[in-house]
């Protein structure tokens, strides 16, 4: 292993000066004057397989759009599926197999370039650092072939952040989009050092959750919260009138009787409540309900699915997504309440607010700004109470008042800071890339 490491450092010293490995491997190397001319976007979703809301995804697809080269690389996660322990450890497997058989792509529809690295599946630091010098070799050769000269680079996953350390960038940014040393089954002793390099050695801290960035607060040379955006007019409008729309439903909804309990995006082990899921459902069919699930199976559903009016419908490109959710009566939000989950924010509940049904949400810091807008619960029998009242709750006031809450957070404005922070050229309405530094 230490004789592939040094072949892969002295492959990766022989490129271009501005692809030279760093000495201080607690720093990142000091960012350039030259404009930036590229992005390479070290995700923390695969964008083969993963649904495609994620703010990461959502904010790196609008700089390829407005032309900016942007190669996101997809991640090479935290932990190491164990079949007996991790959920469907075989489905991700093959999974990921299937995405590094793709190697680099462009997707035709956002322009962006997408490219599976090799890597070792071990997560032990040496591992890490290991996978380190290997995902900066491709991600050098790759800049190199790209032409970018002057990229800027966004770590969004921290098993990534050893391979940007070895990269020369015109400037740095670590998207910390969640606390994942706190994740369940990840090794934070091995995670946490790791955001804590990022977090004190990037040019630009990004956050989305207050808390988080305020226990973070002096560690950063340069902190921001940006939270997300919402495409405001594609909800909004499946919902004109704020009532379920009158028409045919989507052939997936055919036949569900109402009320409609609903939830979309990702489903995993480590956010979802699975027990209160199967309380949710048996709740709606006491009252001649349905609960709908839409979204990637990322988990075992297996008791849930056993109801007899729950229906799952898989994962769906996110524009397709507001005339499903608009047919729901309530959106509900049935995340675990632990440490992890403490620092998420996830982007539906702007989404949610925008298409203007009644909102129920596990009680957790990210939905406090909404407080009086959505029923929050602490318990499972909380919860069910929540959604009874919430259904008393879809009036056209109360719909409006949602929607004005979110109606101006366009991901078009949050994509605007990025781009400034990553030293961007200015944009057509003429902003002064280097004026946040």
């Amino acid at each position: 292993m230490r004789s592939i490491a040094l072949v892969l450092d002295h492959l990766l010293c022989s490129g271009e000066p501005e692809m030279t490995l760093t000495v201080n491997r607690n720093m990142l190397p000091a960012r350039q004057t030259e404009a930036c001319d590229g992005v390479v976007w070290c995700g923390n979703v695969d964008y083969w397989y993963h649904n495609r809301g994620h703010s990461s995804v959502r904010m790196a697809v609008r700089l390829a759009k407005r032309g900016m080269p942007t190669l996101w690389i997809n991640s090479i996660g935290m932990r190491m599926p164990v079949p007996g322990r991790t959920e469907i450890a075989w489905s991700r497997y093959t999974r990921k197999l299937g995405s590094m058989l793709r190697g680099l792509r462009r997707d035709p529809e956002t322009g962006m370039w997408v490219y599976s690295p090799l890597f070792v599946p071990k997560y032990s630091p040496k591992g890490i650092e290991l996978n380190g010098r290997l995902l900066a070799w491709q991600i050098a050769v790759l800049r190199r072939w790209l032409g970018m000269k002057h990229a800027s680079a966004v770590v969004s996953m921290p098993t990534m952040g050893p391979a940007v350390e070895r990269l020369n960038w015109t400037r740095t940014v670590f998207e910390r989009c969640d606390d994942f040393g706190s994740m369940p089954g990840a090794d934070h002793a091995t995670i946490a050092p790791l955001e804590r390099r990022l977090v004190t050695g990037s040019d630009v801290v990004i956050y989305v959750n207050e808390g988080l960035m305020e226990a973070e607060r002096g560690l950063s040379s340069h902190a921001e919260l940006i939270g997300h955006g919402v495409d405001f007019e594609r909800f909004a409008q499946e919902r004109p009138e704020g009532r379920p729309p009158e028409g045919p439903r989507p052939n997936a909804l055919q036949g569900l009787p109402r009320p409609i309990i609903g939830f979309y995006g990702g489903m995993d082990d480590y956010r979802m409540d699975r027990e209160l899921l199967v309380r949710v459902a048996r709740h709606a069919a006491a009252r001649g309900g349905s609960l709908v699930l839409i979204g990637p199976a990322q988990m075992d559903l297996s008791s849930i699915l056993a109801e007899p009016n729950v229906r799952h419908i898989g994962q769906m490109p996110p524009n397709d997504l507001p005339a499903f959710a608009a047919h729901f009566d309530v959106g509900i939000i049935p995340f675990l309440r632990n440490e992890f989950n403490e620092s998420c924010n996830p982007i539906k509940i702007k989404e949610y607010l925008a298409i203007g049904f009644p909102v129920v949400a596990s009680q957790l810091p990210a939905f406090d700004p909404y407080d009086g807008l959505i029923e929050q619960a602490t318990t499972h029998d909380e919860f069910l109470q929540a959604i009874d009242r919430a259904l008393l709750d879809d009036t056209a006031e109360r719909t409006r008042a949602r929607r004005a809450t979110v109606a101006e957070d366009s991901w078009d404005r949050v994509t605007d800071r990025i781009a400034l922070l990553l030293g961007c050229p200015p944009s057509a309405e003429g902003a002064d890339a280097s004026a946040i530094f």
